[in-house]
């Protein structure tokens, strides 16, 4: 008897809740960094046990309190020759 091969490859869902060490991995964020941030009540996470998880919405969340906005800046004026009459230079 022989055995067919499947062509299907089983993939592991993504959990919906991820450790630190996890979200790290996938946010880029150092673990150190998201467990002092959850010491410090600074991203949502859920208590289980003595694990601590996080949800993916929880990193957006944290990013979009604490990003840094683009300033973007404006073009200088160009000051004519006149207005410098007088200055040392």
């Amino acid at each position: 008897m022989t055995l067919k091969k499947s062509n299907s490859t089983q993939t592991n869902p993504t959990p919906l809740l991820k450790n630190a060490e996890q979200m790290s991995r996938l946010s880029g964020i150092g673990e150190n960094k998201l467990r002092e941030m959850m010491e410090n009540r600074e991203i949502e996470f859920v208590q289980n046990g003595n694990r601590r998880l996080l949800a993916d919405q929880a990193i957006w969340d944290w990013y979009n309190r604490n990003k840094t906005p683009v300033v973007i800046p404006q073009p200088v004026k160009a000051v004519s020759p006149e207005r410098y009459r007088g200055e040392a230079r």
